[in-house]
């Protein structure tokens, strides 16, 4: 027994030897093999980008336009790198580099057109298209010209197309227009059926977040805010294509936004052909696949060479100089982006956390240069809590003798709006959601669900409070106690905008109730003091602070020299290792998909659970 007993055991030992082995083996073998990546990177240098005469600026937009590029996710880069995915994977554009690029080409003599790609485009905010369109407006100004192309137009795509002298789109493509909706998943039949029970607090009638637990359909108040706001939205969409278009004879209203009946008969009129359709009504201005529009571009330049040498937005962008650029004036102005929903703690670059972004504020306060700050907010909003937390900051900013514009971006409402209510001037674009000035707690017990399959709860305990929690019911004392806070709450988000916005507590709440704005609304009610874009609010800054020569800098999370060397090797090197090592199922897109959507309700994080966030201030 004792032989059989040491065998076993020397058996394990070799065992778990061997395989600390292999473990060992792998992970010197993962070292030496970065080792080599950084070496060859280090050894390899890359040819200085030339940009040759006559030559079109190409802006191949595969992914997301956005205000700011999320950190850069080592795992996700080596990831998609070994994968071969990096040009599968979209990418992120900032909004403010597209424009610098387009106008510095403008200027560019080299640079004598621009081609938009736009069949990978994913998304973007209206106020974003507005404003990369007026720079493409700048660029045609100086007599330069602008094609599109997309396989298939999304409403996305077609706005910034509309900018363009000419729209080409293949023979087999479309251009698909729908409008705006606002809809959501109502809950209150499956929380019944499951026999759990929500217990909702808010102020506000347009407070619509919790409804999907309590109803089985949209209010009438909340179609009628929401109604309102995407009429008007829709509609600046509509004008500002048919005001593109205008050389276009053909394009009318009708063209964007077709009844059903008139859309059956143009489609019936070119034999159900929807190519044929865009061209019929004005959308597009030629039919041609891809190859046939590189090729005719030289003829649609009218170029006096027989050849257009093209440059993609990255290679060019890389031959200019940083978005803001530092001279070394005495005077500067900061600005600082925050995007994402408002939570309490520390960022992960997708939220705003109060302690991050505090931590950015500061730096602008204790700086004597920083003469003014320009806050760029995008926010749904988010933790009451979290939202004051920053709105002291921005006091503090001025009781520093610092001036504070917040420039909106396409959204900032409830939390966003309450941190923006304490700036010395708000500036929004026309299409910029805001507002939303409300207030709910919610959360839900199952007591009923356990009862009913026989489990039950039961216990002593030393104070009413003790006894509270998700498996045992709500008595109606508590829930009108967890009330008068949510009502307390809304008195001090009302406090907080009368004061910062020097109106009556009264006048506030008449704009307020939960209700959503646009850009154009807020400026009528009093929310907002001008409409524009970032740029507007820099200049503001500068005559509230009466700065004529100043630097503009970017104050951002700051990122250790060891973490951003090894950063730009890995994201830079990696690209020596083969492609296709690794491929990536398609069911790991749908998990990310449900775990972006579970994650929403994990950074809702305020301590007391109140909450100043706007669900709907999205469009589909």
């Amino acid at each position: 027994m004792a032989f059989l007993f040491n065998f076993i055991k020397q058996l394990f030992i070799k065992g778990f030897k061997f395989i600390n082995f292999i473990r060992l083996f792998i992970l010197n073998g993962l070292f030496l093999i970065i080792l080599l990546i950084i070496f060859i990177s280090f050894r390899t240098q890359e040819d200085p980008i030339k940009v040759a005469d006559n030559s079109y600026l190409r802006l191949d937009l595969n992914g997301y336009i956005v205000e700011k590029k999320q950190p850069i996710n080592i795992s996700q880069e080596i990831s998609k790198q070994l994968a071969g995915l990096d040009q599968e994977i979209p990418q992120e554009f900032e909004a403010q580099e597209l424009i610098k690029t387009i106008r510095s080409a403008k200027h560019d003599t080299r640079i004598t057109g621009l081609v938009l790609e736009l069949t990978n485009l994913q998304s973007a905010s209206l106020d974003q298209l507005s404003d990369i369109g007026k720079a493409i407006n700048e660029f045609k100004a100086d007599g330069k010209p602008v094609f599109a192309y997309a396989d298939n137009y999304t409403q996305t795509q077609y706005y910034l197309a509309a900018y363009a002298d000419h729209i080409t789109l293949p023979p087999n493509g479309f251009v698909l227009l729908q409008g705006y909706s606002v809809n959501r998943l109502y809950f209150k039949d499956l929380l019944d059926t499951l026999l759990v029970t929500p217990h909702i607090f808010k102020v506000g009638t347009y407070k619509s977040f919790v409804e999907p637990f309590t109803e089985t359909k949209m209010s009438q108040y909340s179609k009628e805010a929401n109604q309102h706001w995407l009429d008007q939205l829709w509609e600046s969409y509509i004008t500002r294509v048919l005001e593109q278009r205008k050389d276009n004879k053909l394009i009318t209203a009708n063209s964007i936004n077709p009844d059903l009946e008139s859309l059956k008969v143009q489609l019936q009129a070119v034999s159900g052909d929807t190519s044929g359709y865009a061209l019929s009504v004005g959308l597009v201005d030629e039919l041609a696949f891809y190859d046939d529009f590189v090729t005719n571009l030289t003829r649609l330049a009218k170029a006096e060479d027989d050849t257009v040498n093209v440059i993609d937005y990255s290679s060019y962008r890389s031959t200019l100089s940083p978005l803001y650029k530092t001279t070394g004036e005495e005077n500067q102005i900061a600005v600082i982006h925050g995007t994402g929903e408002i939570v309490s703690g520390f960022t992960d670059g997708t939220t705003i956390a109060d302690k991050s972004f505090n931590d950015l504020l500061q730096q602008a306060r204790n700086d004597s240069r920083v003469k003014a700050v320009v806050i760029r907010l995008d926010t749904p909003g988010g933790s009451a809590f979290a939202s004051e937390n920053i709105r002291q900051q921005v006091l503090a900013l001025k009781i520093a003798g610092k001036k504070v514009v917040v420039s909106m971006g396409a959204v900032t409402a409830s939390g966003g709006y309450w941190i923006a209510s304490a700036a010395d001037e708000i500036i929004a674009s026309p299409t910029t959601l805001t507002g939303s000035i409300g207030i709910f707690g919610m959360f839900a017990t199952i007591d009923k669900s356990l009862n009913k399959i026989g489990v039950h709860q039961d216990g002593v305990s030393t104070s009413p409070l003790s006894g509270f929690g998700l498996t045992q019911p709500l008595s109606p004392e508590l829930a009108e106690i967890f009330q008068i806070g949510i009502e307390n709450g809304y008195a001090n988000f009302l406090k907080v905008v009368s004061k910062g916005r020097d109106m009556s507590v009264e006048d506030v709440d008449k704009v307020a109730q939960g209700r959503v704005w646009t850009g154009v609304d807020g400026l009528e009610n009093g929310l907002v003091d001008q409409l524009g874009d970032l740029q507007s609010a820099i200049n503001t800054a500068a005559n509230l602070a009466d700065l004529s020569d100043f630097d503009i800098i970017s104050i951002e999370p700051k990122v250790s020299s060891k973490q951003a060397i090894f950063n730009q090797i890995l994201t830079s090197s990696i690209t020596f290792l083969p492609s296709g090592v690794i491929k990536q199922p398609s069911w790991i897109s749908i998990f990310s998909e449900l775990e972006e959507q579970t994650n929403f309700m994990t950074r809702l994080n305020d301590p007391q659970s109140r909450y100043v966030y706007c669900t709907q201030c999205y469009i589909e």
